[in-house]
Formats: structure tokens, C-alpha cells, sequence
């Protein structure tokens, strides 16, 4: 009798330990056992590639290359790699004390910015304005960015978007004017 009252406390110990399991159910190893190698991620890619070559004075975009003005040697863009932050219809300019027209609003067209090392959003690019003439495409006249002709600038314009990633290539000078000097880079806010 001792023997089999033995035998049913050890039959209940297993039963409400869990200890027998069925056939089909799978046991989970120990938690020391297990192993989980994390699966690498692929860094996240931009959402445009985007590239301006200021020795060449092309922008190439979606496969299509259009000509451009450079950036005139005493006020580089200063970056190698940026990242589109936003675009304008149109984008005020502070007036340029360096010249005589300073009652002249400068107004730019189709404006494409990014936000520098300095955490302050700049123009990269814009479209000249038809009254303006064209005649700084393919040479260097930017003060710290670069234009495209009216047509050009509205097609890239509608075809970039916020994200995209522009390597800018060619050479920049090493030293620069002030950006009082050089209007482009000087900080946009709001739509000025």
C-alpha cells in the first residue's frame, strides 16, 4: 500500500510539474542554450541619388544631366555630401549690400535646399529667372550654389525629393568670403 500511494504522489508531481510531456509537443531548450545571432540590416538607401559636378557644370538626376552654373571660387557650397531638405516655389534672398541694385528683391525660382554641418538649411540649387538671362549656365558665377536654366530648374524641381542624397563633386576653394559676402549660404528661414 505504502508503495503505491508512493507511485500516485509521483505520478502527481510530474503531472502538475509538467515533467512528462506528449510526443508531439516540443521541448524549449534552456535558456542558456539559445543563441540568436542578430540578421544584419542593409543600411537604409537615400531616396534619390542626385550629382553635381562643378569642374563640369552638369547636375545628373533620374539618368538626365543638365547643364548648370558653378560656384564662383570665393564662395564654395563647402560640402562634399548633402542631403535634400526641402523646396520652394520661390525663395526671398537677403539683400546684397555689395552691389548697386539693393532695392532689386532678388527672387529665386523652383529653390532646392539642404541643411549644412551647422544644422542651418541653405539653397543648394534654384532656376534663374527668364528676365535675368542665361548667361551664367556653364560658367562660375553661383555665390554659394548653383542654378539651372528656367526649363531645367522646374523639371528638377518636380523630379527631386526631400531625402535625396546629392554628392557634389570638383573642385571648391579651401577658403571662402563671409556669408554676407557669399548671400547663398546664408541661413534660410521661412520662405527667406
Amino acid at each position: 500500500m505504502l508503495s503505491t500511494t508512493a507511485l500516485a504522489a509521483a505520478a502527481l508531481t510530474v503531472v502538475t510539474s509538467g515533467a512528462l510531456r506528449s510526443a508531439t509537443e516540443a521541448a524549449a531548450p534552456p535558456a542558456a542554450s539559445v543563441s540568436r545571432t542578430p540578421t544584419p540590416v542593409p543600411s537604409p538607401t537615400p531616396v534619390q541619388r542626385v550629382t553635381i559636378d562643378l569642374d563640369a557644370h552638369t547636375l545628373t538626376i533620374k539618368g538626365r544631366r543638365f547643364p548648370i552654373s558653378g560656384v564662383q571660387d570665393n564662395c564654395p557650397i563647402g560640402e562634399r555630401a548633402v542631403t535634400v531638405t526641402a523646396k520652394y516655389p520661390t525663395l526671398t534672398m537677403p539683400p546684397n549690400k555689395y552691389t548697386r541694385l539693393t532695392k532689386y528683391v532678388d527672387v529665386r525660382q523652383w529653390a532646392v535646399t539642404f541643411t549644412d554641418r551647422r544644422h542651418h538649411e541653405r539653397l543648394l540649387m534654384w532656376a534663374l529667372d527668364p528676365s535675368a538671362g542665361l548667361n551664367s549656365i556653364g560658367h562660375n558665377s553661383g555665390a554659394g550654389s548653383v542654378a539651372l536654366s528656367p526649363r531645367d530648374g522646374k523639371w528638377v524641381y518636380d523630379a527631386i525629393k526631400p531625402g535625396a542624397r546629392v554628392e557634389i563633386k570638383g573642385r571648391q576653394a579651401a577658403s571662402a568670403d563671409p556669408d554676407s559676402v557669399c548671400y547663398d549660404r546664408q541661413p534660410v528661414i521661412g520662405d527667406h
